[in-house]
């Protein structure tokens, strides 16, 4: 418990500062972020603080061979290439779905999904390193997976409110928080699922950035029905790979 909550408080002061001090700044001048240089990179070192405190905690609380297991996790890939195409169909499906059901708005040129894909392994995808390489594995130990994965998703969207209220980005612009949690939420099943199937921190953060990346394309159209269906969909995926893990375990044990 004490690692989380190590964690968690450098990580939220790493953020909430550097982000606060955007709200301040966006709000009282009344312009985007991106307008200002000293802006864009207080942004970056929010959007990094959860691979931060990932770092320096496991630094200073793990073994070296820990350590050094938990960095190569983060570039190594997976071997399973075909868990590739999978992850890649399930977030189509998780994201075009209710846009294709409820509905919205393509926002750029198709080309852009692919173009920005580098940078959201930045701007988005480093956040695995904290939330799926620390937090997860360190909550499985102490409850379980669907309770991990539930109590992973609020704080995880809890850690993006002050995004909110900085003028120019994409949550102050399209999003609203109370659905956007819901959203997180269902987006934190599917990351289990990969983190589970795979361990591995670098199909996390794969995961993550094509989802950003086709969601800077296709925005859909708010509403609580928008995002129960994605939540559903992850649920029942969760769940569905959740029992056949344990039923191979069980097999797996008999026989053995």
């Amino acid at each position: 418990m004490k690692k989380i909550k190590n964690y968690l408080i450098l990580t939220f002061l790493l953020t909430y500062v550097s982000w606060g001090i955007m709200i301040m700044y966006t709000q009282v001048n009344n312009v985007p972020f991106g307008s200002s240089i000293f802006m864009l990179i207080l942004y970056v070192i929010g959007v990094v603080g959860p691979a931060i405190g990932a770092i320096v905690v496991n630094k200073q609380m793990d073994s070296n061979v820990q350590y050094k297991s938990f960095l190569k996790n983060i570039y190594y890939p997976s071997k399973r290439i075909g868990w590739y195409l999978f992850i890649g169909c399930i977030v189509i499906i998780f994201h075009m779905g209710p846009y294709i059901l409820i509905g919205g708005n393509k926002i750029a040129p198709f080309s852009l999904l692919f173009l920005q894909f580098p940078l959201f392994i930045v701007i988005g995808g480093f956040e695995e390193i904290g939330w799926r390489g620390l937090l997860l594995p360190e909550l499985e130990k102490k409850i379980s997976p669907f309770l991990s994965t539930l109590i992973l998703g609020i704080i995880w969207s809890v850690w993006h409110l002050p995004l909110f209220f900085i003028q120019g980005t994409y949550q102050y612009q399209f999003l609203n928080f109370f659905t956007f949690m819901i959203s997180t939420i269902a987006f934190s099943f599917i990351l289990s699922i990969v983190y589970f199937k795979t361990r591995s921190i670098f199909t996390c953060i794969m995961t993550h950035a094509f989802l950003n990346s086709i969601a800077g394309v296709f925005v859909i159209n708010e509403s609580l029905l928008a995002e129960m269906i994605p939540l559903l969909f992850a649920c029942i995926i969760f769940f569905i790979f959740l029992n056949k893990h344990r039923a191979f375990s069980t097999i797996k044990d008999t026989i053995l």
